[in-house]
């Protein structure tokens, strides 16, 4: 589009889903595909592994949602609004490698989204990376209801059975 923006002026928004819309207004990558488990990544290959394991454990995933790597606190509590925007989510399935994206800070920003929001379903937290302990720390101390877990598989089967 760069060299090309008339091309820009093609764009129909009536043709768009209003959350992909909404979510790339906060430069997050939604694609809403209509399951009941929300899905939180950080990087696409990982999205895409989270979606497919979710499938493989029985679940129908209900997003691709990519924060990307360096996200805020305030890019969670977004990703989190745009998830909750979809009512036929049942379950959060959270899947974050801590590299730029610090454990921390995600569930500094976890904690303050479902605390502002009200998010009333069940979250499945797994993270690995910097900061993964501080993180889990902060999510055990919270006195939120969220279920942390070690593996991908372990995960998947949690969060499809907490969506059923």
């Amino acid at each position: 589009l760069y060299r090309h923006p008339d091309i820009r002026d093609l764009r129909d928004l009536g043709e768009e889903d209003p959350l992909e819309i909404e979510a790339s207004k906060f430069s997050l990558n939604y694609i809403h595909l209509g399951g009941n488990i929300g899905c939180m990544v950080n990087g696409a290959g990982l999205a895409m592994a989270t979606m497919d394991i979710i499938k493989l454990a029985g679940g129908e995933p209900a997003n691709f949602l990519d924060v990307g790597g360096g996200a805020s606190a305030e890019q969670i509590r977004n990703a989190f609004n745009i998830l909750m925007s979809d009512k036929a989510v049942k379950a959060v399935l959270i899947n974050i490698f801590g590299g730029i994206l610090r454990c921390d800070v995600l569930a500094q920003g976890v904690i303050a989204a479902v605390r502002e929001l009200g998010v009333r379903v069940p979250i499945v937290i797994r993270m690995e990376g910097t900061n993964v302990d501080e993180g889990k720390k902060l999510l055990r101390e919270s006195s939120l209801n969220f279920t942390t877990v070690d593996s991908m598989d372990e995960a998947a089967e949690k969060v499809v059975q907490l969506a059923a």
